[in-house]
C-alpha cells in the first residue's frame, strides 16, 4: 500500500518545520507534501532536497488549496496571525478546514494554543479558538495541539526582557509550562500514526514546568543569558490587551498533564535537555 500523503502548512516556520522533521523521521510511513507561497526560495529548496514535495498556495485562496491537497490522506494546519494578522488568521485556518472537508481530508491536525478553550481576551488565543470552533462544527476527523510557551522565547534576543515581565505576572512561586517546538512535531506525527486514540482529541502540550527563578537559572547553567529584572505590576497594566497573557498566566495559566504525555512520547524534552540539544546543534 502507497504510504499516506501528509500536507503541512507553515513547513518553512518553526511548528510545520517541526512536523516534517517528525514525519521525515519515519520515511517508510509517509509522503510529505509542504505548502509554501514560495517555491522558489531557499527554505522551500532546502525542504525539497530533503525529499519533501513543495507545493505553491496560500491558505487564504481555497483553489489553490484544492490542487495543493490532491491526493492528501492528512492535513498540518498552523497559522500565524504577526504575519497574516488576526482577522487574517482566522480566514486563513477556516478557508484550510473547509479546503479539507472537500477534499476529503481523512485527519486534520490543527496547531492551537494552550487554554484556548478556557481563557477569553487574549487576541492570538480568540483566534485560535474561533478556527477550532469551526474545525469541530464541520464533523472533519481532527486532533487539536495546545502548546504552551515556546522554549525558544528564553534564548531570542529581548529574552531578559520578557523574563521580567513573566517575573511581574507569575511571581516567585507559580511556575510557568512551556514546549519544546520539535516536540510538537512529535506529537502531530503521533496523531497522524495513531487516528484511533488521537482523534477527537485535544491536547494541551507542555515538556517542563518552571518558575521564573528556575528558569532563569537553568539558562546560567546552560551557559546562556538568564539575568532579567522584575517589571513593575503597573507598567504590565499600561499595556493593555497585549499583558493579558501574562496576567493569565499567574492567574491560572497553563494545566497541561506533563506526566501523561510523557508516557506518549517518552522523549518529551525538558528545558534543561532542549538546551543541551540546542548547544550541541550549535557546536556542531
Amino acid at each position: 500500500m502507497d504510504r499516506p500523503l501528509i500536507l503541512i502548512t507553515g513547513a518553512t516556520g518553526n511548528q510545520g518545520g517541526a512536523v516534517v522533521d517528525a514525519l521525515l523521521d519515519h520515511p517508510d510511513q509517509w509522503r510529505v507534501r509542504a505548502l509554501t507561497r514560495d517555491p522558489s526560495g531557499a527554505p522551500a529548496k532546502t525542504l525539497a532536497a530533503r525529499g519533501v514535495e513543495v507545493v505553491a498556495g496560500d491558505m487564504a485562496d481555497k483553489e489553490s488549496l484544492k490542487r495543493a491537497m490532491k491526493g492528501a490522506h492528512g492535513v498540518f494546519g498552523v497559522q500565524n496571525s504577526r504575519t497574516a494578522g488576526l482577522r487574517g488568521e482566522v480566514k486563513q485556518g477556516i478557508t484550510l478546514v473547509d479546503a479539507a472537508r472537500a477534499a476529503g481530508v481523512e485527519h486534520f491536525v490543527y496547531a492551537s494554543v494552550g487554554g484556548a478553550e478556557r481563557v477569553r481576551g487574549i487576541p492570538h488565543f480568540d483566534t485560535k479558538w474561533e478556527i477550532e470552533q469551526h474545525l469541530r462544527a464541520t464533523g472533519l476527523p481532527a486532533t487539536v495541539l495546545r502548546p504552551t510557551t515556546f522554549m525558544d522565547v528564553f534564548t531570542m534576543r529581548g529574552a531578559s526582557v520578557g523574563l521580567g515581565m513573566m517575573a511581574a505576572a507569575l511571581g516567585s512561586r507559580k511556575p510557568l509550562q512551556m514546549i519544546a517546538v520539535p516536540d510538537i512535531g512529535v506529537f502531530a506525527q503521533l496523531a497522524f500514526e495513531q487516528p484511533g486514540t488521537y482523534t477527537g482529541q485535544s491536547l494541551e502540550l507542555a515538556g517542563d514546568q518552571l518558575t521564573v527563578q528556575d528558569i532563569a537559572a537553568t539558562l546560567k547553567a546552560a551557559g546562556r543569558p538568564g539575568r532579567y529584572a522584575r517589571v513593575p505590576r503597573m507598567l504590565l497594566r499600561a499595556m493593555g490587551k497585549e499583558a493579558r497573557m501574562l496576567f493569565w498566566f499567574g492567574e491560572s495559566g497553563y494545566e497541561a498533564d506533563i506526566p501523561a504525555l510523557r508516557k506518549q512520547h517518552p522523549g518529551l524534552l525538558t528545558l534543561q535537555g532542549w538546551l543541551a540539544k540546542t548547544n550541541g546543534s550549535e557546536a556542531a
